[in-house]
């Protein structure tokens, strides 16, 4: 065995590897290996880390000088972090071995692989990722803990990358990927999101099948590969969430620019402690709405992003925001709906979500929002500026618990042509209005009447406990009296 020797490497290189290696190592585990990075050298130019938590194994590669092929040794990560800590990118580190430690042979080693790999397409890279983000976090729920490579379809980019959790479903269905004879599951980790895997290309893959009969992969990047066990099991007919392509009524199409201002409008946005989190698709008249409240006693407030070309009757449905976030982020821009309460398809190319629908309370009780459209080109309402253009959204303010017909609106000429999406005082409207303000009063007054009934119910019972302890009194004086009248 060749003798390990200390090995120089630049903080510059080992902090981001650090980084990916410790999403697997857990510092607490009761076998100490698996607290220990392993060192070993590619070449003399190339130092491979490899760290493991049983169910994945990342190897990553960077350069460094001094080390001998065959040399290895472990290293516990604690101490590769305080190393690294509060270094400059190009200052030198030297790793070297230390006594003390589990032997080299301690450490798992990952499967080996025969044959060659397989090429993955950048687009099945990018299908993979996404459909991590979907993948089931429950436990109980295995079999959807990770992502499904469907390689059952026939025909030139039949084949599908699949992930979902039971609420909401993606899928990529642009593939072909030959080489692959039979479906596997590969597993969702944290470690996928890792900056150096997620942006690095090409990627290959490579599928082994072991004397037990479970399936190991292993993905490979430019510097690095990540090797484990798929998920055994049957994945549930995924095709049975995804509506028929007649049954959508309304179809519109969202711009670029839309997209990535629902993604960073949607944060800001009032409810986030809200069940499930909800959030209006509003469709009425061209535009597109998001509809957003703090709390289940105010009314929804509708923000305006943008005109939208489409067909179809005007729809409104409400669905957890952070899966209509990861829907734009993803630039899923053709909206399929079908109604209300059924599920909505977000969709471009070959990739498509779908998201489960959310029940909301009080769905049409809305308040027009007073602040600007987050893309240029949206029809505002009447008092209201138009928007500069731009490509941001821009922050909207609050609407109150009660929106209360707008004196601007009410002044407005008889003759004058109502703007698409103004909001017109009309009686009906005004009547509700006013219905809305005695119902908030008579609740306020509600809640000022339990509060008064329940100090008097506290003043009673403290009137009652002072009597109680003025009896005492009496009773006590008594007995003393008794006792000074015997003695004398």
């Amino acid at each position: 065995m060749t003798k390990p020797i200390s090995t120089e490497i630049r903080a510059g290189d080992l902090k981001p590897a650090i980084t990916g290696l410790g999403k697997l190592i857990n510092t607490r585990s009761k076998l100490p290996a698996l607290q220990y990075v392993k060192v070993e050298a590619k070449d003399r130019d190339t130092l491979r880390l490899t760290a493991t938590d049983l169910s994945l194994t990342l190897s990553v590669e960077v350069p460094a000088k001094g080390h001998r092929k065959g040399g290895s040794f472990l290293v516990a990560m604690d101490r590769l972090r305080d190393l690294a800590r509060h270094t400059r990118a190009d200052e030198v580190l030297t790793i070297d071995p230390r006594a003390g430690g589990p032997n080299l042979d301690e450490f798992p080693e990952a499967p080996a692989f025969r044959g060659s790999s397989i090429e993955f397409p950048d687009s099945a890279a990018k299908g993979l990722l996404r459909a991590f983000t979907c993948a089931s976090h429950d436990a109980t729920r295995h079999i959807l803990q990770g992502a499904y490579l469907d390689t059952s379809g026939k025909g030139n980019k039949a084949h599908r990358i699949v992930g979902t959790d039971g609420r909401h479903l993606f899928s990529s269905n642009s593939l072909h990927l030959p080489e692959v004879k039979a479906p596997v599951i590969l597993p969702a980790h944290k470690l996928w999101q890792w900056k150096p895997i997620a942006d690095s290309r090409p990627w290959t893959l490579r599928l082994a099948t072991g004397k037990d009969g479970s399936t190991a992969f292993r993905i490979e990047g430019p510097s690095w590969s990540v090797t484990g066990n798929t998920i055994d099991g049957n994945y549930p007919n995924y095709r049975q969430v995804v509506p028929r392509p007649e049954e959508f009524k309304t179809r519109v199409t969202v711009s670029d620019a839309a997209l990535e201002a629902i993604a960073r409008l949607i944060p800001r946005l009032p409810g986030r402690k809200l069940a499930n989190v909800p959030v209006g698709i509003h469709l009425e008249k061209g535009c597109l709405s998001l509809l957003a409240r703090e709390t289940n006693d105010e009314p929804w407030t509708l923000h305006p992003i943008d005109k939208v070309e489409g067909k179809g009757p005007d729809l409104c449905t409400f669905v957890n925001r952070d899966y209509l976030q990861k829907a734009a982020s993803f630039g899923l821009g053709d909206i399929a709906l079908i109604d209300a309460m059924s599920p909505a398809q977000f969709s471009r190319k070959g990739d498509l979500m779908i998201v489960m629908p959310i029940r909301a309370t009080d769905p049409e009780r809305i308040a027009r929002s007073v602040g600007k459209p987050a893309v240029a080109g949206i029809p505002v309402n009447r008092g209201q500026a138009t928007p500069e253009p731009s490509g941001s959204p821009k922050p909207l303010q609050k609407a109150p618990p009660v929106a209360k017909p707008s004196k601007k609106k009410v002044a407005k000429p008889r003759n004058a042509k109502p703007a698409p999406h103004s909001t017109e005082a009309d009686p009906i409207a005004e009547v509700e209005s006013r219905i809305a303000e005695a119902s908030d009063a008579l609740a306020s007054a509600g809640k000022t009447l339990a509060s008064a009934t329940g100090s008097l119910k506290s003043a009673r019972q403290q009137r009652g406990d002072d009597r109680e302890a003025l009896r005492g009194f009496r009773s006590l004086f008594s007995s003393i009296k008794k006792i000074a009248t015997g003695s004398n």
